[in-house]
């Protein structure tokens, strides 16, 4: 008799922690430029801030994927989420622009592990398709109230001062980890059996990067992921220092991406079991290639405003938002026993990635617009590359 599958704990659970880390990377970006005048630095600098959550998010999923898979996602996921608690008070504490890096590099290595463990909590339980229209629902409601952050850190700097955030964001690690210790049940009981350490963690990594589909899987959502954090480390800067606008400026017109984001993961959410994977890949690329067009013809044309900016990549976001969850359904389901192994190298590649593209956009921006478009559209043709890799590799 086949075993029954393992139970999903609380939906709400899995999106509350997975929703942390990208909470605590986008509240942040609002303050960015009141925190380069109080340290008494310039924004490149204050940027290093965001490239090291991004490292942090990058190195954390690369480690608790293959340790999720040998002792289980729930002791993983509790600890890491504590040590959020404590980073978060750190940068609250920070003294320095230095020691702020430093913990936000913590922050985001330890933050991660609900985002990481999230996704291969629900590959534990359903099969693809079901499993890339579980990760749309939650993608959805993390978008949403991600769209809600950069807002709240604009008004945070205004009202209260910007170390309240991170007090903010360490009580809520001290609920999610509260509410995970009594709700959250272990999914994953096939374990990784026998030794090895490092030999075995790397092996499994190895496995993972020799199949052509895994890659091709991982790259679409990596170059996408990319373009958007090229976009938000490029845009407040367009923002305040082109067109002269104020810090909450950006909290509010990056509602309009996020909610481009969120109706994409959306639709993910109802159609993927309906018409499949392999078709909501191509549906929501060809909708970031033609947005990435649009956006590409009003920079050559010399028309900038924020609509002009926000309006594309809205559209942008929300084919993206179509075909993220599938992309990430597909890579940790080419070798089922290693979900958690390849959840945390998809992750590291795409905060990887992210980070690269922040260090990018923070020396090559200037006084206009065009090197965020030129970025944005690279990522966007690398990820259609990628897609075309994997019919290839079909």
């Amino acid at each position: 008799m086949t075993p029954a599958p393992p139970r999903l704990p609380p939906f709400w659970l899995i999106v509350l922690a997975s929703w942390l880390a990208p909470f605590s990377m986008h509240i942040v970006i609002p303050m960015m430029p009141t925190m380069a005048r109080e340290f008494g630095t310039d924004f490149a600098a204050v940027q290093g801030t965001l490239t090291a959550f991004l490292v942090g998010i990058a190195v954390g999923q690369l480690i608790y994927g293959p340790i999720s898979d040998r002792v289980g996602r729930r002791p993983v996921m509790l600890v890491g989420l504590s040590l959020c608690l404590l980073a978060s008070a750190g940068c609250a504490l920070a003294t320095s622009i230095e020691a702020l890096i430093a913990w936000r590099f913590v922050q985001g290595a330890t933050g991660c592990a609900g985002l990481v463990l999230g996704r291969a909590i629900i590959r534990d339980c359903h099969e693809r398709d079901r499993a890339a229209s579980l990760i749309g629902y939650a993608t959805t409601v993390m978008a949403a109230g991600a769209a809600c952050s950069p807002l709240a850190g604009a008004l945070a700097v205004e009202y209260a001062g910007w170390r309240t955030v991170f007090v903010v964001l360490a009580v809520l690690a001290t609920v999610i980890v509260g509410c995970g210790y009594f709700r959250l049940n272990e999914t994953h009981h096939d374990r990784l059996q026998g030794g090895g350490g490092m030999v075995r963690v790397a092996a499994n990594y190895l496995t993972l990067l020799r199949s052509l589909r895994f890659v091709c899987y991982a790259m679409c959502g990596v170059f996408s992921l990319a373009g958007w954090y090229a976009f938000v480390a490029g845009a407040p800067y367009v923002l305040t220092n082109v067109l002269g606008l104020p810090p909450i400026a950006y909290g509010k017109y990056v509602l309009l991406v996020v909610a481009g984001y969120s109706i994409g993961s959306f639709a993910a959410g109802r159609l993927s079991v309906r018409f499949g994977g392999a078709r909501m890949l191509v549906l929501g690329q060809a909708i970031v290639l033609a947005a990435t067009a649009v956006q590409l013809g009003l920079w050559l044309a010399g028309i900038l405003s924020p609509l002009a900016l926000f309006l594309p990549m809205m559209v942008v976001t929300m084919g993206a938002g179509m075909f993220m969850p599938n992309a990430t359904a597909g890579a940790i389901s080419v070798v089922p026993g290693l979900a958690g192994s390849a959840s945390g190298m998809v992750g590291f590649l795409q905060m990887g990635f992210g980070a690269l593209c922040t260090v990018a956009m923070g020396a090559w921006l200037g006084d206009d617009e065009g090197p965020l478009i030129l970025m944005m559209a690279a990522m966007a043709l690398a990820s259609l590359l990628s897609l075309i890799g994997l019919r290839l590799a079909r």
